[in-house]
């Protein structure tokens, strides 16, 4: 049996963050959700997930701040973190953000398409849950 993928989900909004921590419901993964993002950083560093989500404006820890700090801990070979806006950014904006660390920007909510290209890209498949069928 192979290892489940670890992704975290990081935003200071309950209902941003339940709403997208429910379309990781089908997929076979372990998913850890925050709203405190120096709780994250340390998480990140004792379970290093393969997919970070979080949020870009939070107080106290801007996105852009905590994947500046995902980066001195040098977690970066180990987790690829995407960036989740209700913001839009412009083109030169999007590539400051990916040259600071994001594979991506996308806008919220976070939309199937993008988080099964996401998953499929990082883990080398979409990892469905099986359903189990009885048979009666």
């Amino acid at each position: 049996m192979s290892k489940v993928a670890k992704v975290f989900l990081i935003d200071d909004d309950k209902f941003v963050l339940k709403s997208t921590a429910k379309k990781f419901r089908p997929y076979d993964v372990e998913v850890h959700t925050f709203m405190d993002p120096s709780e994250a950083l340390e998480a990140l560093v004792e379970l290093k997930p393969e997919i970070v989500f979080l949020d870009y404006n939070m107080p106290d820890l801007t996105g852009e701040d905590l994947i500046v700090k995902v980066s001195e801990v040098k977690l970066m070979n180990h987790c690829a973190c995407y960036l989740l806006s209700g913001s839009d950014f412009d083109a030169d904006e999007t590539v400051k953000l990916r040259t600071l660390g994001f594979y991506d920007v996308f806008k919220k909510p976070l939309d199937v398409k993008s988080l099964e290209a996401v998953l499929e890209m990082q883990l080398g498949e979409i990892p469905l849950l099986e359903k189990k069928i009885k048979i009666i």
